[in-house]
């Protein structure tokens, strides 16, 4: 019996280890954000770079010739990230953002 369990092995989770994976648990899962292009070629199906560029270029207020024009909601909808000069597009913020156009929002 004692061969058994000498052959036996057990893994014990260490405690930081244990307590580390009790504290992501409660905390949401990370952002997945991508730049441009990647975002691009990750959507390609149904995305262009030069069209993801072009809503994140209208995602805020503008003026024109025409006087106000409103941005699109991308921004408000927290599916652009700016961090370092760099712009990011969080995935799951865009995704609500089509939802949010499917279901009577702007154009």
């Amino acid at each position: 019996m004692q061969a058994a369990n000498r052959n036996a092995t057990t893994y014990a989770m260490p405690a930081t280890a244990a307590a580390h994976q009790a504290a992501t648990l409660d905390e949401p899962p990370p952002r997945r954000l991508f730049t441009l292009p990647k975002f691009a070629e990750r959507h390609a199906s149904f995305l262009t770079l030069p069209a993801l560029t072009n809503q994140v270029f209208k995602a805020k207020p503008r003026r024109s010739t025409k006087g106000e024009v409103p941005g699109n909601g991308l921004e408000e909808a927290g599916a652009i990230v700016r961090l370092a000069g760099r712009v990011l597009i969080d995935e799951d913020g865009y995704f609500r953002w089509i939802d949010s156009l499917q279901k009577g929002g702007r154009q």
